[in-house]
């Protein structure tokens, strides 16, 4: 019996149900509808980052050396390169959490928000432990013979602007660090479901999780892909 391609999906937030997008409006399941012959696995998390791809299971192997697929679609990034109010696990961080009594640290978390807003250089995941661990993924994904697609970072919406004036920069660095895992590694192929003409304030419930139609965009980018792959 011929084996059944795999394909492994990790993801984090964005490409998940919510309350307002159903499951079987996922681009993840439409996907799974569409390709029903090949053996598709999804390891989606909230607030997922890319340190996922080199620890979980003890090494990454969660995520990829269990698994051996043929093909690995990655949506990760906009966790981590989001800018913060605070550093973290530095001092202030670490203060207001262990010493600070709720109501005054509302009080301080609200004041920060006003005087200094989010700071681009404070993400979960610098942009230089970014690229080893996409870079570490490719790698093994490369030994193994695995085809990498990389989703890129979606763009921001005018909320999430509004938010957070830096995260363009950030999304774009990032995103930067996509491209050129794609030049040096033959076996990436970055995606871009949502084209720069395309007004990504329609196709966003808040300031980062598409909708429906967003959903839609992604699956028929992926489609062409895998049937490109044939």
């Amino acid at each position: 019996m011929k084996k059944r391609e795999r394909i492994l999906i990790i993801t984090d937030s964005v490409s998940m149900p919510r309350m307002e997008v159903k499951y079987e409006e996922t681009w993840i399941y439409l996907l799974k509808k569409k390709f029903s012959h090949f053996d598709i696995i999804d390891r989606p998390a909230r607030g997922a980052t890319s340190m996922r791809l080199i620890y979980e299971g003890g090494g990454g192997i969660d995520l990829l050396e269990l698994y051996l697929p043929d093909k690995i679609i990655l949506q990760l990034g906009l966790a981590e390169c989001a800018p913060r109010l605070f550093k973290k696990n530095g001092f202030e961080k670490r203060f207001i959490d262990k010493f600070l009594p709720e109501k005054l640290r509302r009080y301080y978390i609200n004041r920060v928000k006003k005087k200094r807003g989010r700071n681009p250089q404070f993400t979960d995941v610098s942009p230089e432990q970014f690229k080893y661990n996409i870079y570490n993924f490719a790698e093994r994904c490369k030994i193994h013979n695995i085809k990498l697609a990389i989703i890129k970072i979606l763009r921001p919406t005018d909320l999430f602007l509004k938010k957070s004036p830096f995260i363009k920069q950030n999304i774009d660095i990032y995103n930067s660090i996509y491209e050129k895992a794609s030049l040096d590694f033959d076996n990436i192929t970055i995606i871009d479901p949502i084209e720069i003409e395309l007004d990504v304030n329609s196709l966003c419930l808040d300031e980062l999780h598409i909708n429906s139609k967003g959903h839609k965009l992604y699956f028929m980018e992926l489609e062409r892909y895998l049937k490109a792959q044939k």
